[in-house]
């Protein structure tokens, strides 16, 4: 039987020792290096969701992809692939229904945000189009900066070059721009 050196068995424990360190799995250590906010709590695709309010529904949600994220600084609901929803009056009738290529709900605020090709249609048939809206739930108001474009339930067409605001059902609306153009049976006419 060969004896080993004691050199030998010094780098073997060396070896050793660094190793552990290395694999170190400190649950502090792996917390401190991911963000709650950063990090979806839940991940799910193909997703038809309701939201409702003491046994009413509130709205009907349709996603191909939805990451909630329910960390206590911002709480949210990201839908980066898009949605279409439908939200409902207190007696179930339909009243609008919203489409956008991307969706953001920060829960704390109870504001919406949507992106891309957004389409909001009202019960009335009114709808509102631009790249880019807001829905500030708890002040009942859509709004936006960018270019919009209101069509009416009979067709006239106003545009906003500098957005729009409206409640959120329709019954008060303007445009944020300098002029309009309005369409009446295909012939334009600027006021």
């Amino acid at each position: 039987m060969k004896r080993q050196k004691p050199a030998g068995k010094f780098f073997l424990l060396l070896f050793l020792f660094a190793g552990m360190i290395a694999c170190s799995n400190d649950m502090q250590v792996i917390q401190r290096d991911i963000d709650p906010d950063e990090e979806p709590d839940l991940t799910a695709y193909q997703v038809n969701m309701d939201y409702s309010d003491s046994a009413v529904l509130q709205m009907h949600l349709e996603t191909p992809l939805i990451k909630q994220f329910t960390g206590e600084n911002n709480p949210r609901d990201s839908f980066p692939k898009g949605l279409h929803a439908w939200m409902y009056e207190k007696n179930g009738t339909l009243k609008a229904e919203i489409r956008a290529n991307w969706a953001l709900h920060e829960t704390k605020k109870k504001l919406w945000e949507a992106r891309s090709n957004v389409v909001i249609i009202s019960a009335k048939g009114e709808s509102l189009e631009s790249e880019q809206m807001f829905w500030d739930e708890g002040k009942g108001i859509v709004y936006s900066t960018k270019f919009t474009k209101y069509t009416s339930g009979t067709g006239t067409i106003a545009t906003g070059r500098n957005g729009m605001w409206a409640k959120q059902d329709f019954s008060q609306w303007k445009l944020l721009s300098g002029n309009a153009t309005l369409i009446f049976n295909d012939e334009a006419t600027t006021p």
